[in-house]
């Protein structure tokens, strides 16, 4: 794609199928807008969620245990936790789970036996609400204030029998406006989209001496970015407040534009690459999910779902058959096909705004009626759930078949599979 700087508009009226959902975006208020534990609403007319008799799982059908579902371990922390939960890598052989709170908490923990331990805590100014990211020993997290800060964590070289370790603040950047998103980090570049656009810092780092951490790369403005980007093969994809699913090419020290793509809302999930690599999915708040080629040449489909969606598309490949997920705040979990028609869908009783993880034969993905579900990925038939004192809008993860996730009850969760 090297040397191609023109860009090419696509629109959503040129496409033959309109959407008769769509209306006109009232103006942009991040601290209003983007809030994301609003209560749940059922709508006149939609049926009420199964029963916990309808969601006992089917044992074996999906790998899991006869423990399945039930809880291994907790931790509380210091505040909700609206971000995922990331594993990092250790040189010790060691599990150790990195997850930040809305009170600027961050937390490195490790399984021993059936409890959480701590091995590293601290704290920064303001609200962390996306999953910090991690590289060569440098946690990165973002605030929604625009705090952007690295901290040194020391395990890069630490010694197989170190207990404790102590977190150096080696680079940190107010900017002028808030960041909603999660940071990038690819282990020599750390890339941010925050409200105003697009930024990329240099990340390489080596020692104290070396002062180059932090340096900024290039700048590409986006207006209201609100979309975690997603680098794929080259290219950054991120969706914006302006209705624009963006695609540029990527070359770490620079970037320039390839297409773009206008939809009839705005675009606040994060684009996904379909699993063979042929699609590039988006959604918007207007509940369209829009399917477009490699090259964004031209519209493939559009699914109504009837409701914003927020959460963040994922793929996966059954029976050499490719499917993709996702929840809406309709309380709805959709499966579609690779023709955009719905397979099957699963009712919650929650605006669904986690990005589902597959695993094995289940899909997993928390929910704003403070459940973890876990499903059949062919079915959609109910495997087991969770309750929890709060919201799910992070990711969860899987470690030794211990399903680990935050909620806004300021537990971390560790559940059997």
């Amino acid at each position: 794609m090297g040397g191609r700087n023109t860009i090419r508009i696509m629109t959503a009226e040129r496409c033959a199928m309109s959407n008769p959902y769509v209306k006109s975006l009232k103006s942009f208020d991040p601290k209003k807008d983007l809030l994301v534990n609003e209560k749940f609403r059922v709508e006149g007319g939609q049926s009420q969620p199964d029963t916990l008799s309808d969601l006992e799982a089917e044992e074996g059908e999906a790998g899991l245990s006869g423990d399945a579902g039930t809880e291994y371990c907790s931790f509380k922390t210091g505040g909700p936790i609206l971000g995922g939960i990331r594993l990092i890598p250790d040189t010790t052989n060691r599990t150790i789970l990195l997850a930040g709170n809305k009170n600027g908490e961050v937390y490195l923990l490790t399984p021993e036996g059936s409890a959480l331990k701590p091995i590293l805590k601290f704290k920064i100014p303001g609200s962390i609400i996306r999953t910090p990211a991690y590289a060569d020993g440098i946690i990165y997290c973002t605030t929604r204030q625009g705090l952007v800060i690295a901290v040194n964590t020391g395990l890069k070289d630490a010694a197989e029998n170190t207990k404790t370790i102590q977190p150096e603040v080696i680079w940190q950047e107010n900017l002028p406006k808030g960041i909603l998103t999660e940071p990038i980090a690819t282990g020599k570049i750390l890339i941010i989209a925050s409200l105003d656009g697009l930024r990329a810092y240099e990340a390489y780092y080596e020692s104290a001496a070396a002062k180059a951490i932090g340096k900024s790369l290039w700048v590409m403005p986006i207006d209201g970015t609100v979309s975690t980007p997603l680098l794929h093969s080259g290219v950054i994809y991120i969706g914006s407040e302006d209705k624009q699913l963006n695609a540029f090419e990527y070359g770490g020290s620079s970037i320039s534009p390839v297409w773009r793509y206008k939809a009839n809302a705005a675009i606040r999930a994060k684009p996904t690459v379909s699993k063979r690599g042929n699609y590039i999915l988006a959604s918007s708040i207007d509940g369209s999910v829009y399917c477009l080629p490699g090259t964004g040449e031209k519209l493939r489909w559009v699914f109504i779902a009837r409701a914003p969606v927020y959460s963040s598309i994922v793929s996966e490949v059954v029976d050499n058959e490719e499917f993709f997920y996702f929840g809406a705040d309709n309380g709805i979990f959709y499966c579609l096909n690779t023709f955009g028609k719905e397979v099957w869908r699963f009712k919650t009783n929650g605006k669904i705004r986690t990005e589902p993880l597959i695993h094995e034969n289940g899909i997993f993905f928390g929910c704003e009626d403070n459940h973890l579900y876990c499903l059949n990925s062919k079915t959609g038939k109910p495997n087991f759930t969770f309750g929890t004192d709060g919201n799910i809008n992070g990711s969860p993860i899987i470690v030794d078949n211990i399903l680990y996730f935050g909620s806004t009850d300021s537990f971390i969760h560790g559940i059997h599979l």
